[in-house]
C-alpha cells in the first residue's frame, strides 16, 4: 500500500500521466466543466474536501512551472489568490477572464472537482519537468 500523499488510485493515475506542459484544472463544485471532459469528482459535501487541500495534496506530487486564475479572482476571492500566491512564489500566474479560463480548461489532462464553495476557486496548473527553479518544494505543508 503506498505510504504518503495521495492515496486516490484514479488521481495518481491522472497526476503521473501528467508530463511537461500539460494541464490540471482544479475546480469548485460549480465550475461549468465543459461536457466530455475527464472528471475526478472529490467532492463529498460542502466544502469537503476544500480547494485549498485538494491543491496542496496536488502540488506535493508533481512539479508546476505556472498556474493559471481567473482574473476576478482579486475581487471575488482575494485571500484565496493570495494564499495561492504564498504557495507558487515561483511559478509564473497567468490571469484570464472568465470565458477564456473556460476554454483553456479544455485543454487539461484532467479536471479535479472540490467540494469548495468559495467563488472563484478554480485554478489550471501547467506541469513542468525537472526546472530547476520550480523543483524547490513548495511550502504546502497540511
Amino acid at each position: 500500500m503506498k505510504k504518503s500523499g495521495i492515496i486516490n488510485a484514479e488521481l495518481m493515475k491522472a497526476l503521473t500521466l501528467a508530463r511537461h506542459g500539460h494541464m490540471i484544472t482544479i475546480c469548485d463544485a460549480g465550475f461549468p466543466i465543459p461536457k466530455g471532459e475527464d472528471i475526478i469528482d472529490l467532492s463529498l459535501t460542502a466544502g469537503i474536501p476544500s480547494f485549498f487541500d485538494t491543491l496542496k495534496a496536488v502540488l506535493n506530487e508533481i512539479i508546476v512551472e505556472k498556474f493559471i486564475v481567473v482574473d476576478h479572482m482579486e475581487i471575488y476571492n482575494p485571500q484565496g489568490l493570495q494564499q495561492v500566491q504564498k504557495m507558487m512564489i515561483k511559478q509564473e500566474q497567468e490571469n484570464l477572464d472568465f470565458e477564456l479560463f473556460i476554454e483553456r480548461s479544455r485543454q487539461s489532462l484532467v479536471f479535479i472537482r472540490t467540494g469548495e464553495l468559495m467563488p472563484d476557486s478554480n485554478i489550471i496548473l501547467v506541469s513542468a519537468s525537472g526546472v530547476a527553479e520550480v523543483c524547490t518544494p513548495l511550502n504546502v505543508n497540511f
